[in-house]
C-alpha cells in the first residue's frame, strides 16, 4: 500500500506542479529560482523535501518487508537514483542552478509543464503495477 501511495503521490505532485507551471508561465521562474538559485533553500523547499523523504522511508520499509514487483523496484530504487543524479546536476551544482534559473518566459515554462505530464503518467502506471 505504501509503495503505491508513494508512486501516486509522486505522480500527483508532478501533475500539480505542471499545472502550476503552465498556469503561472514565466512567473513560475520566481518559485524555481527561490528553490534552486540562492545559496539557501526556503523553508517550503525543506518541508516538501522532508515530506517526500518521509513518505519514501515509510514506503521503503514496506517495500523491503513486502512482495517485490518490477514496478516497485523502479519506484523505490531506480527513481530515487535519478533524484540523486538530478541533485548532483542541479541542486548541488552552481552551474546547474544557474541553468535552471535562466529559464524564462511563458512559452518555455508551458513547454516544460507539458513535457512533464508523460512522467506523471509513467509514475501513476508504476504505482498501479507496484
Amino acid at each position: 500500500m505504501w509503495v503505491k501511495l508513494f508512486g501516486f503521490g509522486l505522480a500527483g505532485g508532478v501533475v500539480l506542479t505542471s499545472i502550476a507551471m503552465a498556469w503561472l508561465g514565466g512567473r513560475w521562474q520566481k518559485i524555481e529560482s527561490s528553490a534552486y538559485a540562492g545559496e539557501k533553500r526556503p523553508l517550503w523547499f525543506w518541508l516538501i523535501s522532508l515530506l517526500v523523504i518521509g513518505l519514501y522511508a515509510v514506503a521503503m520499509v514496506s517495500f523491503v518487508a513486502g512482495e517485490k514487483t518490477w514496478a516497485g523496484w523502479l519506484l523505490m530504487v531506480v527513481i530515487p537514483l535519478g533524484w540523486l543524479a538530478k541533485a548532483a546536476m542541479v541542486i548541488f551544482n552552481p552551474k546547474g542552478r544557474s541553468t535552471v534559473s535562466a529559464i524564462s518566459g511563458d512559452k518555455n515554462w508551458i513547454a516544460i509543464a507539458a513535457a512533464r505530464l508523460p512522467v506523471a503518467l509513467l509514475l501513476a502506471a508504476l504505482a498501479w503495477l507496484a
